[in-house]
């Protein structure tokens, strides 16, 4: 028999359909070379030391932190990393984004929209695929992988990081740029299919609510 889910865990279950609907229809952007740790670290003459969000040393110093902040308008379209830059990067961002306009800007080429697809996956457990959860996890992976390559940090002696991964995508520089663009191109890619099952595995779901079928969270 059907029980009504507790309004909070129904909110954040149509929330993360909502999210999931909105950066499929988001036009991809190619363009913001992932530099959202690099606001993250951004300190200007005078401002106060931001806070590190990784234990990890920097493989640059501040004066090039600064200059790649400051070289151009950052498009940073996610809140979950845009509210966590230094307060000076704040204006530099082309838009100033908040949790109510957050699924205004969701878009699939983002790399923590890609990480957010375990969050999603694991939210409507255990109404979800394992191998939909498992699948989630490898791209959230991947995607996460890229997103500390192309920041600031130095990632070599880190623990469980090899030399590969260790390498860092140079975004500071053309070429890096380059690359960072072709392997978010992939790591999309491998997303799209993944955040496809997972909206419908969504629909599936508020379908059965909808016609009564049993289903019960708590």
């Amino acid at each position: 028999r059907w029980s009504p889910a507790p309004a909070k865990r129904a909110a954040a279950l149509q929330r993360g359909r909502d999210a999931l609907a909105a950066t499929r229809k988001g036009a991809p952007v190619w363009h913001c070379y992932g530099l959202h740790e690099w606001a993250m670290l951004y300190r200007p003459a005078g401002a106060p030391e931001p806070p590190k969000h990784q234990p990890l040393p920097v493989r640059v110093d501040q004066a090039t932190i600064n200059t790649v902040v400051e070289a151009g308008e950052l498009k940073c379209t996610h809140f979950d990393a845009f509210r966590f830059f230094a307060p000076e990067a704040r204006p530099r961002n082309r838009r100033q984004l908040s949790r109510e306009t957050q699924l205004s800007h969701e878009q699939p080429a983002c790399v923590h929209a890609t990480m957010d697809l375990l969050r999603y996956a694991l939210r409507l457990a255990p109404f979800v695929r394992a191998e939909l959860v498992a699948d989630a996890l490898d791209v959230a992976l991947e995607a996460r992988a890229l997103d500390v390559a192309a920041s600031p940090y130095d990632l070599r002696g880190a623990v469980g990081v090899d030399a590969a991964a260790a390498a860092p995508v140079a975004v500071e520089t053309a070429d890096g740029r380059r690359e960072y663009v072709r392997r978010q191109a992939l790591v999309a890619d491998r997303a799209a299919p993944v955040r496809d099952a997972l909206l419908a595995a969504y629909d599936d779901f508020f379908l059965a609510r909808a016609v009564g079928e049993g289903v019960c969270i708590s």
